[in-house]
C-alpha cells in the first residue's frame, strides 16, 4: 500500500491492526488483490522470519482476510502455498465487532436500570448498588464516608444513544 492511503486502504490498516496486530499490517501490504504470492517472498520483501510471516497469514486467513492456494513443487516435493489479500471480509470484521459492542452495552444498559446506585463523593471509591450499600450500613467500604444516592439517568441516556447508533450501523443493507 502507498505512503498516501485511500480512505479503504486506511480502513484496513486499521481493521488489520485492531484484529492481527502491527507485523500483520505489515505482512498485508506485500499482500495483493490480484495476484498471489508466496510466504517466503513475504519474509524476504518485510525481512520478517519466515514462520512469523506463516504465523500472521494463518491469523488472517482464519480472520477471512486472506485465502491460499496450495501446490506441491515438483523438484522439492514440499508444499508452495500462494497467498492472495480479501479485503471484502473488512465490513463483516467490523460488523461483527459493533455487535459485540452492542451486545456488552445492552448489558450495562440493563445493569444500570435495574439497579439503584450509591456512592461517597470520594474521587478514589467506585459506586455501590444499593444491596452493597445497605450490607455496609451506608458507609463507604474504603473510604468509610456515608453513602449517598447517585443519579443515573445521565449514563442510561448516553447508553440508549449509543446502542441506538451502534444498532444503525449493524442493520443489514
Amino acid at each position: 500500500m502507498c505512503r498516501f492511503m485511500s480512505g479503504r486502504e486506511m480502513l484496513i490498516k486499521q481493521v488489520v491492526i485492531e484484529f492481527a496486530g502491527e507485523e500483520a499490517f505489515e505482512v498485508v501490504t506485500h499482500l495483493k488483490e490480484d495476484e498471489e504470492t508466496t510466504d517466503e517472498e513475504i519474509a524476504n520483501e518485510t525481512g520478517m522470519r519466515l514462520n512469523a510471516v506463516r504465523k500472521i497469514l494463518y491469523k488472517l486467513y482464519d480472520l477471512h482476510l486472506a485465502s491460499y492456494r496450495r501446490t506441491r513443487d515438483k523438484q522439492t516435493g514440499w508444499f508452495v502455498y500462494y497467498w492472495i489479500l480479501e479485503p471484502e471480509r473488512i465490513h463483516d470484521l467490523l460488523r461483527e465487532k459493533k455487535n459485540k459492542v452492542l451486545e456488552r452495552l445492552n448489558q450495562r444498559l440493563l445493569y444500570e436500570t435495574e439497579n439503584t446506585f450509591y456512592h461517597c463523593n470520594h474521587d478514589g471509591c467506585p459506586r455501590h448498588t444499593f444491596e452493597e450499600a445497605m450490607a455496609n450500613a451506608f458507609k463507604c467500604p474504603i473510604c468509610s464516608n456515608q453513602l449517598v444516592h447517585v443519579d443515573n439517568l445521565q449514563i442510561i441516556g448516553l447508553l440508549k444513544k449509543q446502542i441506538r447508533v451502534l444498532e444503525e450501523e449493524v442493520k443489514p443493507n
